[in-house]
């Protein structure tokens, strides 16, 4: 009878496991939301595409089409924004550097606390680019931005 009991117990706590596992997932999943890639009104690019945002953020694109420098900004590795940036648009962990093409200098980028702050940022330097999620730009709703692509949520 106890061979019977530790059995059920472990079947039980291996369906409690899963169960939760399965609901961890799903609120993750229920969580993820579109993220808008922005750059500052005054920026001549038109809509980009992924592969052209990851480029940058991976250091091989280091300029604008008008010779002018690219300023990356990221949001600090623990935010769920930059976690699903990083796995959607650049198929990378959040914590990966990158490196300037064929050198072992890592790109640089400059980090911020909230979506308020890389909107701020985007809107005061012209040559930036960031990216915060839709939600919030709505929210925050400034027009010294522009949305040059949206990343779909899961």
């Amino acid at each position: 009878m106890s061979a019977s009991r530790n059995t059920s117990r472990r079947r039980s706590t291996t369906l409690l496991a899963v169960l939760a596992f399965a609901l961890l997932f799903c609120l993750s999943i229920a969580h993820a939301e579109s993220i808008a890639v922005i750059v500052n009104k005054n920026n001549p690019s038109e809509p980009l595409r992924q592969m052209t945002v990851a480029g940058m953020y991976h250091g091989e694109t280091i300029h604008w089409p008008n010779g002018e420098r690219i300023k990356l900004v990221n949001r600090e590795i623990s935010a769920p924004v930059r976690k699903q940036f990083y796995e959607h648009a650049l198929n990378a962990k959040s914590d990966e550097v990158f490196y300037r093409q064929g050198t072992p200098i890592p790109v640089q980028s400059v980090i911020e606390r909230s979506d308020e702050a890389v909107v701020n940022f985007v809107a005061t330097i012209e040559g930036a680019v960031g990216y915060v999620s839709l939600s919030s730009l709505k929210k925050i709703g400034s027009d010294q931005v522009k949305v040059v692509l949206i990343i779909e949520s899961p």
